[in-house]
């Protein structure tokens, strides 16, 4: 087949097929590459934007309560990832259909993450890489955003099996780094008490925090299967996702809030320096930043696989290059300015929650008593001979629902509004396509193996 053809290398990584039994990984290799590539650098640079806009105690509250909301969506849509093994775009088919999972897959992550979060991520690195080298035009932020885009790309052509290599050493380091943090922190600024007595620079309320929380992973949440298809078990999948958030993300998020909090930096690695930690702490951080970057990009190219069918390897490469040239559009214009990364997490926590509310209300509750398909193992499946559909109405417009409610309304948090939106109001459509005896599932075709075109 000549479709088949375009997206089968050695690189490939199942990206259009079910990742197969010989090919996955037990509790403890999920949980480092699910650590290493969501909770590494960029919850750092989170915590010192939220340094810079809540006191400490604020800052405690926001994180416990995005960690809750995150650790519970994320476990759900981990699980779904392992019994399907699919990847997130292919497993979009269900709740969107297949041309509503494709659209959504190009617009939602390739932009967001596969694109988005990429150009976001090498323009930080640029920035840090100014601020080790300052004065020199081949460390300028645009240039090493440059250079520093071209070499991600080559790690994530290999695929998750570079992605697993790094995991085993990426996180000790990012432990280490914000533990040694803190610990000049309390030795050298007053220990904790001056954490907490320290007022922020530009003191925003509480709930913009919790909805920064929640909006800075969102997109990893959404994406989890990604890495949870390559899972032995849906347990596994689930730990592995509760384990990371749990005892890496509050510490790593919080470690840089109390940092940038006693040091006044605006940016947290200016807070370091400050602190003495010295270029050879800038350096993990760098390292963290292609590590979590390859994810972007390594999750980008499954949605551009999903939608038209050429070698996943390929597919990174196209969106390398696009968000490379927005990252250095963005150091050439904007600088080392933090404001593109805090509007960007607050973007994303608005939009979204809703799909990761669809998919779960889809799966577990849809699937499981609207058309009584009790073994969630069968729920997520391609079976060839079977009838699929090209769009299903309920999710297009729960998500059109859940992203509108999460960006226009203001009351609460907008990334739980969205999350809620999307989760009720795909049940409550489906529900009432039934009740008039009809499905929202439309234009059929029928599956005929291989390959998922």
């Amino acid at each position: 087949m000549a479709g088949e053809e375009k997206t089968k290398s050695r690189f490939d990584d199942y990206s259009i097929r079910p990742v197969p039994k010989e090919s996955r990984y037990g509790f403890y290799n999920i949980f480092l590459v699910f650590s290493s590539v969501y909770g590494a650098i960029a919850v750092i640079w989170a915590g010192g934007a939220l340094g810079y806009e809540l006191t400490f105690s604020q800052a405690i509250l926001a994180v416990i309560s995005g960690t809750i909301v995150l650790a519970i969506l994320g476990a759900l849509i981990a699980a779904v990832g392992s019994y399907s093994g699919l990847s997130t775009y292919v497993m979009w088919r269900f709740p969107l259909g297949r041309w509503g999972g494709k659209i959504a897959g190009l617009l939602l992550i390739t932009i967001t993450t596969g694109i988005g979060w990429y150009a976001v991520e090498t323009w930080l690195f640029g920035i840090v890489m100014s601020e080790i080298f300052p004065n020199n035009p081949f460390f300028s932020v645009g240039m090493a955003s440059i250079w520093g885009g071209i070499l991600m790309i080559i790690m994530t052509y290999v695929g998750y099996r570079m992605l697993s290599f790094l995991s085993y050493f990426t996180i000790p380091f990012h432990i280490w780094l914000i533990g040694i943090g803190i610990a000049i922190v309390l030795a050298l600024k007053g220990g904790m008490p001056a954490v907490f007595a320290a007022s922020p620079a530009h003191e925003t309320n509480l709930l913009y925090g919790i909805s920064s929380v929640i909006g800075l992973y969102i997109a990893g949440t959404i994406i989890s299967p990604d890495i949870a298809r390559f899972a032995k078990s849906p347990k596994d999948a689930s730990t592995a996702w509760i384990s990371h958030i749990i005892f890496l993300y509050p510490f790593l998020i919080l470690g840089g809030v109390a940092i940038v909090l006693v040091t006044g930096s605006y940016l947290i690695t200016n807070a370091m320096l400050d602190l003495g930690m010295g270029i050879g702490v800038l350096l993990i951080i760098v390292f963290g930043q292609f590590i979590i970057n390859t994810d972007n990009l390594y999750s980008g190219s499954l949605s551009l696989v999903n939608l038209y069918p050429i070698r996943r390897e390929i597919a990174s490469i196209i969106n390398g290059v696009i968000g490379t040239a927005i990252a250095a559009y963005i150091g050439f214009t904007a600088g080392s300015s933090i404001v593109p990364f805090e509007n960007f997490i607050s973007l994303l926590g608005d939009f979204l929650p809703a799909m990761g509310g669809i998919l779960i209300a889809d799966f577990y509750v849809v699937k499981n008593f609207l058309t009584k398909m009790r073994n969630p193992h069968e729920r997520y499946q391609f079976m060839p001979g079977n009838i699929y559909y090209n769009l299903n109405i309920a999710g297009v417009l729960a998500l059109a629902l859940g992203s509108i409610v999460g960006y226009f309304v203001s009351v609460g948090i907008p990334a739980i509004n969205s999350l809620l939106t999307g989760f009720l109001s795909y049940i409550i459509i489906y529900y009432v396509f039934i009740k008039m005896g009809r499905k929202p599932e439309i234009f059929p075709y029928v599956y005929r193996g291989g390959d998922l075109k």
